[in-house]
């Protein structure tokens, strides 16, 4: 490159920084905000929020009869729109014929399974687990735990029934701020 190529260069090079320079303070937050990513911008579909809540994926729950399923989002903080834009979304999967086995709780789910593990078994639906007693593995925070196709409650920390086809999913617990029979623990923890 000749000598008056590189001085063009080096011109034009400072133009651009003197530009940007000249820009009053927030150019950068101005233009961010405009398309969708500052605090002040419209929240484009696709576009990241700084601030927000993440809704997870993966969560099951029932009340009221009705089993519901988490779905992936993320809901910009904070929300203008109206309540259901502002919270996270659930997906309705069911409406147990007899109820739920325990209103209104929630467990870690495949959509697949939610139903099964979360509607009230019928009566003549067969046993789920089989009583065993021996001792159980538990973390802190679990009421009910099931691995290796055994129910631990974990209060006594024993084992307290064998899952007939297995849990549902390995590993799967029931927290312990939670009201939940024995009974109901087996039917939502064991494979049904």
């Amino acid at each position: 490159m000749s000598v008056r190529g590189s001085l063009l260069a080096a011109l034009r090079v400072g133009g651009l920084v003197s530009l940007l320079a000249g820009c009053e303070r927030g150019c950068a937050r101005s233009w961010l905000d405009q398309h969708g990513v500052g605090p002040e911008g419209p929240h484009a579909p696709g576009s990241p929020a700084l601030n927000a809540t993440d809704c997870p994926d993966g969560l099951a729950r029932c009340s009221d009869g009705v089993v519901e399923v988490s779905r992936l989002a993320i809901v910009p903080q904070p929300c203008r729109g109206p309540g259901e834009q502002c919270s996270c979304p659930w997906e309705r999967v069911v409406e147990c014929e007899l109820g739920c086995v325990v209103d209104g709780i929630e467990i870690v789910a495949d959509r697949s399974r939610a139903a099964a593990q979360l509607c009230a078994p019928a009566a003549d639906a067969g046993p789920v687990a089989r009583p065993e007693h021996a001792a159980g593995e538990c973390e802190d925070g679990q009421l009910y735990r099931c691995t290796g196709g055994q129910v631990v409650s974990c209060a006594e920390h024993a084992v307290v029934g064998e899952c007939v086809r297995g849990c549902f999913a390995a590993g799967a617990y029931l927290d312990d701020d939670v009201v939940v029979s024995r009974e109901a623990a087996f039917a939502i923890l064991c494979s049904r």
